[in-house]
Parts: C-alpha cells; sequence; structure tokens
C-alpha cells in the first residue's frame, strides 16, 4: 500500500514538475538561442550576458523559481557562442544544468539589395536532478526505508537548429532532447517515453516611417514529444527617448494551446523596461488563464541584461541578436530602414 502511494505521489507531483521543462524554452523572447542553438552569439559586435528570475505563486511554499544566466559572443567569423547555467525548483522537485550553444553562418548573399544568410546550431546539455522525501508531511504516508530521504540522477541530451535570415526578416527551426530521456530517476514503467521536441519561430523588425518607435513581431510554435502543441504571438516595441542613453521598451505576448479543436488559453505576458546605456531591466507579468494558474496565481519574471559592444557604444539603442534592423544598418550603411542608421550613431 505504501509503495502505491509513493508511486501516486511520484506521478502527481514529480512528473508534472519534470513536464515543466519548458521554464528556459519560454524565454526565447528574450533570448532566441535558448529555443534555438542557431541563433547563438548571431550578433558579431556585442557580448551580452543576461540574467532572469521567475516567480510562481506567490504565499505557496515551495512554489515553482528559476533562476538562470545566459552568456553569448562572437567566437571568430561567422561562428557565435551561447552558454547558460540554471536552477529551477518546483516543490521538493530541483534540477540544476548547464547548456553550450555553438552556431555557424553561411552567408547566401549580400549586395546593395540586401543580404541572405543561413544559420547552423548545435548544444550540448547536461542536468542533475534530484527529489527530497524528507519534506513531505507525515501525513502523506511515505516510508522512509522505500523513500531512503531523496533520490537524484543526471542526464545529458543534444540540440539542434537553423534559422534564415533574409533581410530584417527571420524564420528557424529546432529540435530539443534528441536523445530522449536518459536520467535515471525517469527509468521506469510509469513514465512516458519522451522524443524530441520541435520549436518553431519566425518574426521580423521595422521601424515606423517619422517615428522613433521600433517593433518586432515574434510568433513561435512547439510540438512537445507527447504531442502538446502551443502557439504564442509576441509584439515588442521599443521606444528611444532625447536623451540616447536612456530608452524604453515592451513586450506583449498572447500564449495557446493548440490541443482542443478550438485551441485554449494559456495566459497573456505584458514585460516593460527600461534601458540605461549598455545596462537593460524589465519586469514581466504573466496572467495565467488555466484552472491551475487562476487558483495559486500567476508568475513574475526580472529580466536584466548587459552588453559590450564594438566601438564602445554606450547609447541605449540596443545591438542584441534580435535587432535585425540595427544589424542590416550595420552590414551597409548605404542601406536599411529609413531613420536606423541616426538611431545607431546616437
Amino acid at each position: 500500500m505504501r509503495k502505491l502511494i509513493l508511486m501516486l505521489f511520484l506521478w502527481t507531483f514529480v512528473l508534472p514538475a519534470f513536464g515543466q521543462k519548458y521554464f528556459i524554452t519560454n524565454q526565447y523572447v528574450y533570448d532566441l538561442f535558448l529555443v534555438n542553438p542557431a541563433d547563438a552569439g548571431n550578433n558579431n559586435n556585442c557580448i551580452t550576458f543576461n540574467g532572469f528570475y521567475q516567480k510562481q505563486w506567490f504565499g505557496v511554499d515551495l512554489a515553482p523559481t528559476t533562476q538562470l544566466f545566459s552568456f553569448q559572443t562572437p567566437v571568430v567569423q561567422n561562428l557565435g557562442s551561447g552558454t547558460y547555467v540554471f536552477n529551477d525548483r518546483n516543490g521538493n522537485f530541483k534540477r540544476m544544468g548547464l547548456q553550450q550553444s555553438l552556431s555557424a553562418e553561411v552567408i547566401l548573399r549580400e549586395n546593395r539589395h540586401g543580404f541572405t544568410s543561413l544559420h547552423f546550431g548545435i548544444s550540448a546539455f547536461l542536468e542533475q536532478s534530484s527529489i527530497n522525501y524528507s519534506n513531505i508531511d507525515g501525513g502523506v504516508g511515505l516510508d522512509p526505508i522505500i523513500t531512503a530521504g531523496s533520490e537524484n540522477g543526471s542526464g545529458f541530451n543534444i540540440n539542434t537548429g537553423v534559422m534564415l535570415e533574409i533581410n530584417n526578416h527571420h524564420i528557424g527551426i529546432a529540435a530539443s532532447n534528441l536523445l530522449g530521456q536518459n536520467n535515471p530517476m525517469y527509468k521506469s514503467e510509469w513514465e512516458p517515453s519522451n522524443g524530441a521536441d520541435i520549436h518553431i519561430h519566425a518574426g521580423t523588425s521595422y521601424k515606423i516611417p517619422d517615428r522613433d518607435i521600433y517593433i518586432d513581431p515574434l510568433v513561435y510554435y512547439r510540438r512537445s514529444s507527447d504531442r502538446d502543441t502551443r502557439f504564442d504571438a509576441n509584439l515588442k516595441l521599443y521606444m528611444p527617448t532625447l536623451d540616447p542613453k536612456f530608452a524604453f521598451w515592451g513586450i506583449l505576448a498572447y500564449r495557446r494551446s493548440m490541443d482542443d479543436r478550438l485551441g485554449k488559453d494559456l495566459g497573456l505576458g505584458t514585460t516593460i523596461g527600461i534601458d540605461y546605456q549598455n545596462f537593460s531591466f524589465g519586469i514581466e507579468h504573466q496572467l495565467g488563464m488555466t484552472p491551475a494558474q487562476k487558483r495559486f496565481g500567476s508568475a513574475f519574471i526580472l529580466v536584466a541584461s548587459y552588453r559590450i559592444c564594438a566601438g564602445k557604444n554606450k547609447g541605449a539603442m540596443p545591438c542584441t541578436q534580435k535587432d535585425a534592423i540595427i544589424k542590416a544598418a550595420q552590414r551597409s550603411k548605404k542601406r536599411g530602414l529609413k531613420g536606423v542608421k541616426d538611431a545607431h550613431n546616437h
């Protein structure tokens, strides 16, 4: 009976915690290489450091909490690198991990009419997970002899991706968890079989004519190994100020599950942020629409970044890999959208 209770506990709490493996890739709107290694170190003019802190279900003990730090840099010509480390806790379940990504860019076209390039990426992922049974209330009925206090294991995986850039537009596809689940913690008949997850994204960048407002729409589709699907629509706004050291930015996001016939709302996300010279800071509020999110509350994410750019440019205009507008102007001063060159030269 106690073994059965233990198995039911694992099925109820541990599997959902493991299923919540998207606490990293869901931050793709801030760092695209988190979902597609082909975008790692894409901007060869900047070294970028990003930090994320996510907290869900305020007021709940051992609520889901994630810390993540990422680093991107160009290596040599047309080669880039991206690295991140994370620490995630969901109840008594914890995960720590490291991923290293490498990317290569092949220039297909570069002339006065524009540019086209193809990016390839691959990454190696290492994680350690553990569950602590000692924190579980005695009323649950777990036997310390069975549980032995805690359990842990390690796993290794590989991700890959490709991305096509045409002027200010990009489209990419990536596959994660190519090796399936190999963490010994999940090697049992109770565990579902796991395969690769598929990620597809597309976006563009443009400047509103005669206005210092830059818009970056981005759409994202994911199909997980258990055939769950999700669709996101994101809109990033960037607004410089009269002081070139300051700028404001924001993101509106809509997330929807595609599993039901007509789809199901997952939530809305709103981010407001400010840039000062090479520093950037933002806060995101996620308004969950699922029954669990409505009951336990939504989530907050703090985002902070620092960049080191070529030419010692300390203006607030960002130079991240997602700003294809600026990248186009950097490649050739004779083209790019109206007003981009002036903004970049601030």
